[in-house]
């Protein structure tokens, strides 16, 4: 495994959602961000700005359901180029998202399917013989918490189950996909580098405890809470151990006991775990912006040391941003760079930064309405691009270069090895 010294990277807003069949649940469209942001024309200039910001790294997706429309077929036509532009032509690291929470088509049930776990990894195994000396990085399931709290406890996206029991239902069922993709992958490539995309995302800790009717100790609150909220990684990095309170929750709500031995025998850590981070520092009434953001900071500061903690990994900050303006998202990159400079001077092992995303793009929930892709563009959240689209009389979605481009640049520039 080789590690780049430090990580500067960007991220293409990628996330695809094929499951749109009436039947299911309607009214869904079809969310394919690179279809609707017409990243499938203009990839190669898109990749360009990318290279222009200086980065090192970037996050990257094949649409599952495009690159594998049938059982054991696949169709690389279109993701052979951007990858071979980016890698040969500009020296970028693609970072390659292999599930960005959607599933192919023929996949009844998504991620709760019996055979998601063997599917994915096959389709792991393949992509990576494809580009073998091309790609090495990979993120085997792009923040799994999302995926198991949507679809379910939320019943947001598929397989639209409810509570606890389908929270870990569809849990357990993507670890299961995580150990053997990261199998898959690291025995196909051999300097394969694995890099986790976590966020914190789960139900109330007090609800899984309440439903289960569970007693935690005090002592061992804190880290119940943390295997909450990073539920189903910390299966997958062997977190869960035979005592703890977690593992005694994930039996009590039906996983079996060989189930939990099978994940500390084949736990499969990534080689760096990435941790996505959003404070939302200008969305706060009667908060100045230099106190949202010193907030921010210390709160980004407690999330980075309590991961590479947790884990026992480099850790990099896979996923940042905030800010309205220019100046609101140069101050958030500057403070967040000033956060991890101060934890690698304590000798802390934070490896990269990756402002998310390149340029602005349509939120999720365009799946869910009758919004025109321009009218489901809204800044904010997670949604604070260095370009802003603007749509042309023709129908192009013009990626419009901001100062805030031009920030990350000099930030770069002025820290090149982190």
């Amino acid at each position: 495994m080789m590690i780049s010294p430090f990580y500067w990277g960007i991220g293409i807003e990628n996330c695809w959602m094929a499951e749109h069949n009436e039947k299911n649940r309607p009214p869904k469209r079809l969310l394919d961000v690179y279809l609707q942001m017409q990243h499938y024309i203009t990839w190669r200039e898109d990749l360009d700005r990318v290279a222009d910001l200086g980065v090192k790294v970037l996050r990257y997706s094949v649409p599952w359901y495009k690159a594998n429309p049938k059982p054991g077929v696949y169709d690389w036509c279109w993701i052979a180029q951007p990858l071979e532009y980016m890698v040969q032509r500009l020296g970028i690291i693609p970072v390659v998202d292999l599930i960005h929470y959607g599933t192919p088509l023929w996949m009844e049930n998504s991620v709760l399917n019996h055979a998601f776990p063997q599917r994915i990894a096959e389709y792991a195994a393949a992509f990576a013989r494809q580009f073998k000396g091309l790609v090495n990085h990979y993120t085997p399931h792009n923040e799994p918490q999302i995926s198991a709290f949507f679809g379910g406890y939320q019943a947001y996206w598929p397989p639209y189950l409810v509570g606890i029991d389908g929270w870990i239902k569809v849990g357990l069922n993507i670890a299961t996909g995580m150990v053997l993709t990261s199998q898959a992958l690291r025995a196909e490539v051999a300097d394969a580098v694995l890099i986790s995309a976590e966020c914190l995302a789960s139900p109330p800790p007090a609800e899984v405890r309440e439903k289960l009717n569970l007693v935690v100790p005090e002592g061992a609150s804190d880290d119940f809470t943390y295997q909450v909220q990073t539920f189903p990684s910390c299966l997958v990095c062997g977190k869960v151990k035979l005592e703890s309170p977690f593992r005694k929750a994930l039996a009590r709500a039906g996983a079996t006991e060989e189930q939990l031995v099978w994940f500390m025998v084949n736990e499969q850590s990534p080689d760096i775990v990435g941790h996505n981070f959003y404070p939302n520092c200008f969305d706060q009434e009667g908060v100045t912006a230099e106190e949202a953001i010193a907030k921010g900071a210390r709160d980004l500061g407690a999330r980075l040391r309590r991961t590479a903690t947790f884990f026992q990994r480099p850790v990099y900050l896979s996923e940042t941003s905030t800010g309205y303006t220019d100046e609101q998202k140069a101050a958030w990159m500057r403070a967040a760079y000033g956060v991890i400079a101060g934890l690698r001077a304590e000798g802390l092992p934070i490896v990269g930064m990756n402002w998310w995303p390149l340029f602005e793009t349509i939120q999720w929930d365009y799946r869910d309405t009758a919004r025109t892709v321009a009218e489901s563009i809204r800044r904010g959240g997670w949604n604070n691009g260095l370009y802003l689209i603007e749509e042309r009389f023709d129908g192009t979605l013009a990626r419009v270069r901001t100062g805030a481009a031009d920030a990350y640049r000099a930030l770069i520039t002025a820290h090149p090895s982190g």
